[in-house]
């Protein structure tokens, strides 16, 4: 099993070139998660990665705000985790 790597918040901002409050608002929402450590740095585990990035592309070319956003992985989560329906034929 391959160690979980971590990147900070500033990280992500400067490698994507975004605000960090827009991404301190997404973690606020629960649109991804994070460890938050006790010197108040908080580390963003890489499989968590690229669900950011798709919030971030959201809100950059759609325009779309954190509780939007929230809506939208929830309802997508949702989705995933249905159960098939079966065909009755």
């Amino acid at each position: 099993m391959a160690a979980v790597q971590y990147v900070t918040i500033q990280q992500f901002c400067d490698f994507h070139g975004c605000e960090t409050l827009i991404v301190e608002e997404f973690l606020e929402y629960g649109i991804f998660e994070a460890n938050r450590q006790p010197e108040g740095m908080v580390l963003i585990p890489s499989p968590a990665l690229p669900r950011l990035e798709r919030a971030l592309r959201l809100h950059r070319e759609l325009g779309v705000n954190a509780a939007g956003i929230d809506i939208i992985f929830n309802l997508l989560d949702r989705l995933e985790n249905r159960l098939p329906i079966e065909d009755a034929d």
